[in-house]
């Protein structure tokens, strides 16, 4: 009997087994469809309860045969409930939830529209005329990047041109290298902190003051006109729903201070200004007005890195008052250890060859900040302002070790002997960008709405006191073989330098829309117009210091020689030291009509320019004192038909030009890097005419796919270049005839319950044709040279980058994983003034990662790793070295002539984000 009954029993077990089935379905949002991510799906009876997939999706796999209540919940939707009754085969429920932004009970509104979620970036993607790819600060929080500049390598299209450190600063996008992209916060142009660049350097930007993160590629008339690449937007964040705190703190340490110390120097005496700035231009400095700590280098073993953020929000008086603060601190330190080949060209056969090999090693210790506060009031449901108040800066603190064997007076006794210069090397620099902005958002009538800006921005950079101090030494071998320095070295050049830079905007921006029906057809007309002033101030000194006498015992500090100060009135009358104004009005017309599947946007912008710049270089200096006066006509049309709610077709042309940075106009000659620079007061502006198309796809809210293609007609581009003026080589800006660029972009992305794949790729081909230099042993055997024609892609540009992006999401553990791979092709990073001997940085792959995992309520855990591959940056000259390849024999330069070498190695960051939401 026990044993049937045990039988029965089990038996009966298995039928139980056998009859549960499946319930499953995907969680959307009633108002639009859009999968709704981590939403809580509660079975009430057997109490089970798990979170919605990537894609909305849920699954109990094993739920017996009865009937259950079904309870879907998320933030700022109404909670869902639903009787499921379970039978033979799976069920499929699929809940939409009614979203709480819908205007209840009146006109009460009750909550707001998350615009940092990764489904606002899509429809934005989705809605836009224009060609534009998003990211939204979802998708940067769980990334492995900490600053806008490596955020913005995730965008299809997009390459970094990177610092010595190897962290991204600015943005190729398309190809077209920086000067060719401008650079917005909340929609509003900033002035640039760079001295040297109109645009922005990305890298100032703490990652996590972003709400999202748009990058726009086709320029419509209500936008300013001097974009061919692109526009970068950058949306800060703005006020929540409902009370949020959000606070993150992280540590963690660059792998190369394992193996090495980081060096340090005191910047605690560092004056800002020079003595001449100090004291006026008469003044005569001494020895005593320089001090010599910011040269006196310090070890320190593996500093630690740290960063830190806060953001807190609410909403009052009804909703109607939007309040949130923010701020961010990052403390990092970064380095390089770089090997670079100077090179000259052979005069018989035009190829390059050795001329002074360096070692660099490279320390940064980088001050990464930035606050802002956003305000908005809602008037009534037709009036609003927006107040926004921010504050970014950068500080970096550099020491940088030079070792140079010069090859062409020889060797000695061979490879790493003979005469021998050290260089020594720190640097600061202080950038800031302040900006203050109040809008206005009006509706007068159902169909007339009127806005308005009203913008003060500043940029200052600070770069003080760079002190350079080379000393000349001899490597010998001793009896054994063994090399030995020589003690007595002398000192040749001490350069003291100076620059200071302030840039100030003040702006303001109207439009005015006016709706109407034509033949049936909702249209609109939009006219406006800008004003901005900027004024740029720029001060330069320079002092050179030398022993007396020239030939002492090199001690190992620079506080134990004696010096003599050769120019003591500095630097007055350098080029560099010069104001400059411009001025920019525009106006235009925008004419939109949707003709039922079709939307047509089309329109002229035009744009008056006023720029001038005066020196205080000597009267003989041609360009000491310049202005230029243009006016551009800018149209622009842009159409977009929907297949249905899923598939669009885009097609643009709009026509967009580029200006030459302040900087780039002065008649200045300095040498600071690897070549002497020239400035080119006789540069033109860019012109371009723009061509896209594209096909996109957005289904279940956040799964894309986007295809389109460009072509670009460019007259007068600038490049940076290698000039020739007498024996002397310059890098010199200028302009380079015509040009063209067109390319092909792949974006995609999928979902399927807990992993996702992000994928996109670009094909670009750009084409310039310049004369070069060829030298060559005439038949008579005399040295001459004579000009040829060159083809070959701008200046940045990479025939291939692609990025790849595995991600894993688990709602019930709070796991998040992303490995994302970055590619980008062989390009140009320096154009020659001899035939086919530019300099190409070689392709390469960059693999990070990042882990996040939720470790109690409102905490999580994460961990970034960057640089997985230690990934260097490699660059050569692509033909042989036939004249001297034996003076470096641990280089191949049998087929390409190998000039720089930078390692980075990884770095790592481990820390703990919260997050409260009232309620939640």
């Amino acid at each position: 009997m026990k044993t049937l009954i045990t039988a029965l029993a089990f038996l009966l077990s298995l039928s139980t087994v056998f009859s549960q089935v499946s319930v499953s379905g995907v969680v959307t949002a009633e108002s639009d469809g859009m999968p709704l991510i981590g939403a809580t799906v509660h079975l009430v009876e057997p109490d089970l309860q798990i979170a919605s997939g990537l894609d909305g999706s849920f699954r109990f796999p094993s739920v017996g045969q009865g009937s259950y209540t079904l309870r879907v919940s998320y933030i700022s939707f109404a909670d869902y409930t639903t009787t499921v009754t379970v039978g033979d085969t799976p069920i499929k429920v699929n809940p939409a939830l009614k979203d709480l932004s819908i205007e209840l009970a009146g006109a009460e509104v009750v909550a707001r529209r998350d615009e940092s979620s990764e489904r606002t970036a899509r429809m934005v993607e989705k809605n836009n005329m224009n060609v534009v790819n998003t990211i939204s600060a979802k998708e940067i929080e769980v990334s492995p990047d900490i600053t806008v500049a490596n955020v913005i390598q995730r965008v299809s299209g997009v390459s970094l041109e990177r610092n010595n450190n190897g962290d991204g600063q600015y943005a190729i996008v398309r190809g077209m290298d920086k000067r060719y992209n401008y650079t917005l916060v909340n929609g509003i142009k900033i002035p640039s902190s760079d001295p040297r660049n109109r645009y922005v350097p990305l890298d100032i930007f703490p990652s996590d003051l972003l709400e999202r993160l748009e990058v726009t590629k086709a320029l419509t008339p209500n936008m300013e006109g001097d974009a061919i690449g692109g526009v970068i937007d950058m949306k800060m964040k703005t006020a929540p729903s409902q009370f949020t705190v959000n606070f993150s703190a992280g540590t963690g340490y660059s792998h190369i201070f394992i193996d090495q110390p980081f060096r340090s120097f005191d910047r605690s005496t560092t004056p800002r200004f020079s003595p001449r700035i100090t004291n006026g231009d008469d003044y005569r400095a001494g020895v005593e007005d320089f001090q010599l700590d910011n040269i006196d280098f310090r070890d320190v073993q593996a500093p630690l890195n740290q960063l830190y953020s806060l953001s807190i929000g609410n909403r009052f008086l009804d909703n109607r008052l939007g309040v949130l603060v923010a701020g961010s601190f990052q403390n990092t330190f970064r380095g390089a250890n770089s090997l670079f080949m100077s090179t000259f060209i052979d005069q018989e056969d035009n190829t390059p060859y050795y001329e002074i090999v360096e070692d660099r090693f490279f320390s940064v210790q980088q001050q990464r900040g930035g606050a802002h506060a956003r305000i908005d009031y809602e008037f009534s449901n037709r009036h609003r302002l927006n107040l926004y108040l921010g504050g970014i800066g950068l500080n970096e603190f550099e020491t940088r070790t030079r070792v140079d064997t010069i090859l062409k007076i020889g060797r000695g006794q061979g490879p790493g002997t003979g005469r021998i210069e050290l260089r020594e090397r720190s640097r600061q620099r202080y950038q800031k960008l302040y900006n203050a902005t109040l809008q206005g958002e009006h509706e007068f009538t159902d169909q007339l709405k009127f806005d308005w800006s009203a913008v003060y921005s500043l940029a200052t950079n600070d770069d003080p006191d760079m002190a350079q101090l080379m000393w000349l030494t001899a490597i010998t071998l001793d009896a054994n073989g063994e090399p030995v320095q020589d003690p007595i070295q002398y000192g040749t050049d001490y350069t003291r330098r100076w620059i200071n830079n302030r840039d100030g905007d003040l702006a303001g921006y109207a439009n005015l829309n006016y709706s109407f029906d034509m033949f049936g057809f909702p249209a609109s007309f939009t006219t406006g117009g800008m004003f901005r002033r900027k004024d740029r101030e720029s001060v330069y000194d320079e002092h050179l210091l030398r022993t007396m006498p020239i030939f002492q015992e090199w001690s190992g500090s620079v506080q134990d020689a004696s010096w003599e100060l050769f120019n003591t009135l500095g630097t007055p009358t350098h080029p560099l030291n010069y104001d400059c104004f411009e001025d920019v009005v525009a106006g235009y017309g925008m004419f939109k009509i949707d003709i039922r599947k079709l939307e047509v946007l089309g329109g002229a912008r035009f744009e008056s320019t006023s720029f001038g710049w005066e020196t205080n270089a000597p009267e003989i200096v041609e360009g000491r004192v310049g202005s230029i006066q243009y006016q551009d006509l800018l149209p622009s049309v842009h159409l977009k038909y929907k297949l249905n709610d899923e598939q669009n077709i885009r097609a643009s042309y709009f026509s967009s030009l580029a200006r030459p940075s302040f900087f780039e106009v002065i008649p200045y000659e300095i040498n600071e890097e690897d070549f002497r620079e020239r400035g080119n007061p006789f540069l033109s502006r860019t012109f371009a005419d723009n061509i896209d198309v594209r096909y996109e796809r957005f289904w279940n809210g956040l799964d894309k796919f986007m295809i389109g293609a460009f072509y670009k007609n460019i007259q007068n581009p600038i490049e940076s270049a290698l000039a020739i003026s007498g024996q002397t080589i310059f890098l010199q800006p200028t302009n380079f005839g015509d040009a063209l660029n067109m390319g092909i972009e792949v974006d995609f992305t999928k979902y399927i319950r807990n992993f996702g794949f992000r994928f996109f790729y670009t094909y670009t081909n750009s084409e310039i044709t310049t004369t070069k230099l060829v030298r060559f042993r005439d038949e008579e055997g005399n040295l001459t040279s004579r000009e040829a024609l060159q083809t070959r892609p701008l200046q940045g540009q990479s025939d291939h980058i692609s990025n790849v992006s595995l991600l894993y999401k688990n709602e019930r553990t709070g796991t998040d994983v992303q490995l994302a791979a970055v590619y980008t092709g062989k390009r140009i990073i320096s154009v020659s003034p001899y035939l086919d001997n530019d300099i190409w940085q070689r392709s390469f792959v960059q693999l990070d990662l990042s882990v996040e995992q939720r470790v109690a309520k409102n905490f999580v855990a994460f961990v970034k790793i960057n640089n997985l591959l230690n990934t260097p940056l490699r660059a050569d000259i692509l033909l042989p070295n036939t004249f001297n390849p034996e003076q470096a024999p641990y280089l191949d330069s049998a087929e390409s002539v190998l000039v720089r070498e930078d390692f980075y190695q990884q770095t790592y960051l481990a820390g703990v984000r919260y997050r409260f939401v009232n309620g939640n």
